[in-house]
């Protein structure tokens, strides 16, 4: 009686989890079809949609372990020596675990499909956010995403102390460029300098389209006499090509002038544009194609450098010599 006992209360668990499991599903099934008609708030449902995916999987797996159970438990029910009326609970109870299982095969069934789906809403989402910050034309960040990038390096640097740069570029002559051969000629240049820059770019820096002709560098872990050095190197570099125009075969030399500056005690993410702006106006007056810096800077000597800032002097020795 104690094993028959055991084996009821066990059975009675298992039709009450699988209503459960049934439930929660459903529940959570419709909750991720509202993220993703929300589309305002696609980080928010990406993220729930990652968690949806996530407790799928566990409940795949408890579901597997419990049928796994379960056929332990029927084979226990099928072993025993019954009589009489308990031989008719003995067989009531069989049917009842096969029922069980039947229906949770249903239900993993239904689980992995939920998983795939929920999975290719996942991705969509994310690759509409990613397009969402991403400027069509010229395939960088576009100026949210730059926005966004800026605040939290400030941010980041307030809190650790953590250096970082940034570089705008401006394309010299853009306005001749449309006026002498039209404005399909300029988004060209502007496709071509979004390429240029994505190829020179360390991994962890970042790279948008700040405005019309205008393109700003941020770069991470970089003190402002390497991002200087770094400048130059993408300015000289820009020299040695020229563009494709689509224009009866025509092709444009490009030159920048260019800004950097670097983040101030106390200063915001519009004080630090508004210095860079300034460095690039000063490259203008100065004759364009060339590089200036808001503030002082000094080269660091080998006694006097910290590790991190001879690590960004090989890396801008090594840009260097890859744009070569």
């Amino acid at each position: 009686m104690t094993s028959l006992f055991y084996v009821t209360a066990w059975v009675l668990t298992s039709v009450f989890v699988g209503l459960c499991v049934g439930f929660y599903l459903g529940r959570t099934t419709c909750v991720s079809k509202q993220l993703e008609l929300a589309k305002k708030e696609r980080e928010s449902a990406l993220k729930t949609l990652i968690t949806l995916l996530e407790s799928t999987a566990k409940l795949t797996t408890d579901v597997d372990t419990h049928n796994t159970e379960l056929v332990a438990v029927g084979k226990h029910i099928e072993e025993l020596t019954l009589s009489g009326e308990m031989e008719e609970v003995q067989q009531a109870l069989l049917r009842t675990v096969g029922a069980v299982l039947e229906a949770n095969h249903r239900l993993e069934e239904d689980l992995q499909y939920t998983s795939y789906r929920v999975e290719e809403q996942a991705q969509e989402i994310d690759r509409t956010r990613a397009e969402a910050r991403t400027d069509a034309l010229s395939g960088v960040a576009n100026r949210k995403a730059f926005d966004e990038k800026l605040q939290y390096l400030t941010t980041n640097w307030k809190r650790t102390g953590e250096p970082f740069a940034m570089v705008l570029a401006d394309v010299d002559h853009f306005k001749w460029i449309n006026d002498t051969h039209g404005h399909p000629a300029g988004d060209r240049v502007v496709e071509h300098v979004g390429s240029f820059l994505r190829s020179t770019i360390r991994g962890g820096d970042f790279v948008a389209r700040y405005g019309g002709d205008e393109f700003a560098l941020l770069l991470p872990q970089t003190t402002l006499d390497i991002a200087a050095k770094v400048a130059e190197r993408i300015r000289q570099a820009i020299t040695r090509n020229n563009f494709d125009v689509g224009v009866s075969s025509e092709r444009v030399a490009i030159t920048f002038s260019m800004g950097v500056a670097a983040a101030g005690e106390g200063e915001s993410p519009d004080d630090i544009i508004h210095h860079a702006d300034e460095a690039v106006y000063k490259s203008k007056r100065s004759g364009r194609n060339c590089v200036n810096v808001h503030g002082s800077i000094a080269a660091p000597t080998i006694e006097t450098a910290t590790h991190d800032e001879l690590r960004a002097l090989e890396a801008a020795d090594e840009l260097a010599e890859s744009l070569r």
